[in-house]
């Protein structure tokens, strides 16, 4: 686990790994529910002169469903049909699933809550379907972790999965989290695919018929066989993602105190024209391009803003000590 943090850390260009919200998807992850979606999909597709087998409902299962249907007729028939059209033919799926068993929560799955919960995390469950009947038994079966405003469905954004937009909708309701302040939790290509372009660290648990590497490829960080084996490794996972401070931490903190102790002590900022002093210009340009890049720890932000004003102060100084030099090259703490 801490090798696929490590990597993930890596691929991302992020330095830290602290997570405050924990993204679900629905069907498949929460709800055993993807056998009665996949009948569902070929009767009311059959009824349109759509072939669609069950495979296909696997595979293209965290998409719209307006999006998959009008996927499914342009490969098959040609014709791009009207939202309203795609929509005609999904409500006739809706009612087709409606009318089956209702599909029961996944063991595992409130026990997971309850440890992430503890840990001090918000549940928000990103789902592509618009199916309310559906999203209301969402909210009730879960309303110890869950409110209505924690919940991403179709109706949320124009772009489903796989595009990040519906990750990225849930990091906003989240509260505006960072990428890496958050867990997606994914059993679908499209949904691991989408969670991967958000750059979330994204868990997939394959609870359905496909391969583990049909997952795997999409890059999924980590992968687990149930929701109920991925609640047993929680603990393990956590000593990784939720530890003390660390050294990372400790030297971001000297560094720190080094530059604003310097510039108490001398008046002036360090200069690059000073080799004893390169080492702090390049942690602060360093800094500068992390806060830039919005890859900064959310904790940090705010003294580091505090440094670059108070090196303002000194900008003056800097000038007039060097003024042959700054008059020909650019200054790198000016933003």
């Amino acid at each position: 686990m801490q090798e696929a943090i490590t990597q993930y850390l890596q691929e991302n260009g992020f330095e830290t790994f602290a997570p405050k919200a924990v993204l679900f998807d629905m069907d498949g992850v929460l709800y055993d529910s993807m056998p009665n979606h996949a009948i569902a999909w070929q009767r009311s597709m059959a009824e349109f002169n759509i072939e669609m087998t069950a495979a296909d409902a696997y595979a293209t299962e965290g998409a719209r469903g307006i999006d998959t249907i009008r996927l499914m007729v342009k490969k098959q028939k040609g014709e791009d049909i009207t939202l309203e059209e795609a929509q005609h033919m999904y409500d006739v799926k809706t009612r087709i699933f409606h009318d089956m068993a209702e599909a029961p929560i996944f063991p595992g799955t409130i026990q997971l809550m309850e440890k992430m919960v503890k840990a001090g995390m918000q549940v928000i469950v990103v789902t592509g379907s618009g199916q309310r009947p559906l999203i209301q038994r969402l909210v009730n079966d879960f309303e110890v972790f869950l409110s209505p405003k924690k919940v991403v469905t179709a109706y949320d954004v124009e772009k489903g999965k796989p595009a990040p937009d519906p990750y990225l909708k849930g990091l906003e309701k989240a509260g505006g989290l960072k990428p890496w302040e958050a867990i997606v939790v994914e059993n679908a290509p499209l949904g691991i695919r989408a969670g991967v372009a958000a750059h979330i660290f994204t868990v997939a648990i394959n609870s359905g018929p496909l391969p583990d590497e049909v997952l795997t490829r999409e890059g999924a960080n980590l992968l687990f066989p149930s929701i109920s084996d991925f609640s047993q490794k929680w603990n393990e996972l956590l000593r990784y993602i939720n530890p003390r401070p660390s050294l990372q931490d400790h030297n971001w903190n000297l560094k720190y105190k080094e530059v604003m102790d310097y510039m108490a002590k001398y008046r002036r900022r360090p200069s690059k024209h000073r080799l004893e002093e390169h080492t702090m210009l390049s942690w602060v340009k360093y800094n500068k391009k992390l806060m830039a890049t919005g890859k900064m720890k959310t904790d940090r932000i705010e003294r580091f803003n505090h440094l670059l004003e108070q090196a303002e102060k000194f900008r003056r100084v800097n000038q007039h000590a060097y003024l042959t030099h700054t008059e020909q090259e650019p200054d790198i703490w000016i933003q």
